[in-house]
């Protein structure tokens, strides 16, 4: 009777994430009946991978971000995201819809995301609302509604920092916690100095050294990988790629003044995170995302319950993997281009969330209903916005 009652508890237990994946997929694709095709870098990667290269194969002539090098074409990013790809690829080659492939990522991250409040002891109501507000209630979903490359990036990440949560709720398996941390910085970077955060929290969790040494050594081939990957491209294992990028203007001429970090820039994007609203227009819907991004506080007017908290359960280690990843990118020359929102932030969203479902207490108020009402309503007008514009 014991097993089968476990066995019971634990088809529930995957049930619910079951659902969640299958309801916002099919949402994902009822709102977005073609996908962007202008910009699949990542499947000329896997492409190439396939046939034992590491430049893009194939690589259309217009594409941005990417390097001519001895009569080849390089993509910058890192490659996880194409390793991801390679089944897909396999079968249907350079037809592969990059963009579906992402929104089926996304709304793996945000089931799993539900599975981990889920195991964290969160209510039912209160992780189907933080469920709801990272599908719908973000800007991941606009980005699923582009699904360039640039944005299939940031839904890897999503994903990956969604396994991060899951098992740091669980048994904080190093293999496998270092496993999600490589998938995201192998995606994006900026994921990067959150590794000495999670070695610590493994620490935490074990108190044996044996556990952080697992982990710190999946992230030591994740960086041997990626350096033989560097130079395997350019020659160089530390060279990255983005120092060799052609830059269009005004890009150019500030990284050529100040480079690519300085904390010049960090006031446009305080500006761009909590200040930059949408553009007035004199026909409905009257309002128009700038390009540069907007204001976290418009996209997601729901973050404001934060400043209202019903507890703080868990703020501390959650903040401490928020802040070396948004503090850095501060710095960065470009708050991104052709976005609604500010993608950057989908880098750390999750751990956000986690502390918006302490927040919100045993369960949501009419208030919260509302606001997550209003981030969905302006997050579906972004979805309309990114078809109108063609992004």
């Amino acid at each position: 009777m014991d097993a089968l009652g476990l066995g019971g508890a634990v088809k529930r237990a995957w049930l619910e994430p079951a659902v969640v994946f299958a309801a916002v997929l099919a949402v994902y694709l009822a709102v977005t009946p073609r996908t962007n095709q202008a910009y699949r870098h990542f499947v000329y990667m896997a492409q190439g991978f396939l046939q034992g290269r590491v430049d893009l194969p194939g690589a259309p002539d217009y594409y941005h971000d990417v390097i001519h090098f001895q009569g080849r074409i390089y993509a910058p990013f890192p490659p996880a995201p194409a390793l991801l790809l390679l089944p897909a690829v396999a079968v249907r080659g350079e037809a592969t819809d990059q963009g579906r492939f992402g929104q089926a990522l996304a709304a793996l991250a945000v089931a799993v995301f539900v599975a981990a409040l889920r195991r964290m002891g969160i209510s039912p109501r209160v992780r189907l609302f933080c469920g709801a507000a990272l599908a719908f209630g973000s800007v991941l979903w606009p980005a699923t509604a582009i699904g360039t490359s640039w944005f299939f990036a940031q839904e890897v990440v999503v994903l990956a920092t969604a396994l991060m949560v899951w098992e740091l709720a669980g048994e904080a398996r190093p293999l496998i916690l270092g496993a999600a941390a490589i998938g995201g910085w192998l995606t994006r970077v900026t994921v990067l100095p959150a590794v000495p955060v999670l070695a610590l929290l493994v620490w935490v969790r074990h108190r044996r050294a044996a556990p952080v040494l697992v982990f710190l050594a999946v992230n030591a081939a994740g960086a041997l990988l990626y350096l033989g990957y560097n130079a395997l491209r350019f020659g160089d294992p530390w060279q990255t790629g983005y120092g060799m990028l052609s830059l269009g203007a005004p890009n150019a001429e500030a990284v050529a003044r100040w480079g690519f970090f300085n904390l010049r820039y960090i006031p446009e994007h305080l500006y761009t995170l909590f200040v930059r609203a949408p553009e007035f227009i004199s026909a409905p819907p009257y309002l128009r995302p700038s390009p540069w991004g907007m204001s976290l506080l418009f996209t997601s007017p729901l973050i404001l319950r934060l400043l209202f908290p019903v507890e703080r359960r868990g703020w501390l280690l959650w903040g401490a993997l928020i802040l070396p990843m948004a503090l850095p990118m501060l710095a960065f020359f470009s708050v991104g281009w052709v976005q609604f929102g500010y993608r950057y932030s989908l880098d750390w969203w999750i751990f956000l969330l986690v502390m918006q479902a302490g927040a919100l207490g045993a369960r949501p108020r009419p208030v919260d209903g509302a606001l997550l009402v209003l981030s969905i309503a302006i997050n579906a007008l972004g979805v309309y916005w990114v078809r109108v514009l063609g992004w």
